[in-house]
This record gives structure tokens, sequence and C-alpha cells, in this order.
């Protein structure tokens, strides 16, 4: 399926616990909330961001704070996702 193709989502757009197929996000907000994760198949993301509420705010703050180098924490946050140690 071409990005033509695929369905285009705009506006606020909740993501908890929902699977997105052969979407194109575009000029959206994305909004988690802390509760399942979505599941995205074959979509694209034009202008879109993603926002984190509730418990996923909390928590992405959380990390936030743990990374700051003053915090002696940085390690713990790249020890559970090692993958954004290089960014």
């Amino acid at each position: 399926m071409s990005a033509d193709e695929r369905k285009p989502m705009q506006g606020r757009i909740k993501l908890d616990g929902k699977t997105f197929k052969d979407v194109s996000f575009q000029q959206a907000q994305l909004i988690y909330e802390g509760g399942l994760p979505p599941n995205f198949v074959n979509c694209t993301f034009e202008a879109a961001s993603f926002v984190f509420e509730g418990a996923a705010g909390n928590t992405t703050n959380f990390m936030r704070a743990m990374l700051q180098r003053q915090s002696n924490m940085r390690g713990v946050v790249l020890g559970l996702m090692p993958e954004i140690e290089n960014r």
C-alpha cells in the first residue's frame, strides 16, 4: 500500500490500546496516557507529534529527570533503554 492509499488521520488522537494499520497521521497530536501500548502497522507520520499525558506524562518527566547528569541516575535509564545513549 502506498502512502497515498493510507487512511489520513488528523487532530488529537488517543493511542492507548489501539492498533493503527495503513494510517497516515497528518498534523496530528498523538496522545498516550500510559495504558496498553499502541501498535502501528505500515503507518506514516507527517508533522505529527506525540503527547504524553496522565501516567505516561509522569513517567516521561521522571525519566527526563533521571537522565540529567547531576542526578547520577543516567546509567539506570541507559540500562533500561540503551538505544538512547548515542542520541
